[in-house]
């Protein structure tokens, strides 16, 4: 008869866990976001309808750029028009 499966064992626990105590931020500096670099690259999202997305893309296509550098282009021009922010 064939033998059943078999498995290996768990990995044995940490017999010493210590929970760290989270470090909090200073207060009182007036900075929401203290980790952001300035060149350093973000998520972005935000819902827009289905047409809105799709002329990104292919504007995109067209131009043979990439939707954040079409973003960022338009940012420029809103700026230009409305003043910066």
């Amino acid at each position: 008869m064939a033998k059943g499966l078999q498995m290996a064992e768990p990995p044995r626990r940490r017999t010493e866990a210590v929970p760290e105590a989270p470090t909090t931020p200073e207060k009182g500096r007036g900075v929401k976001f203290t980790q952001v670099a300035e060149g350093e690259k973000v998520q972005f999202n935000k819902r827009v309808t289905r047409g809105v997305a799709d002329g990104y893309e292919m504007l995109a296509i067209r131009t043979r750029k990439k939707v954040p550098e079409l973003l960022a282009e338009a940012l420029e021009l809103l700026e230009e028009r409305y003043g910066k922010v």
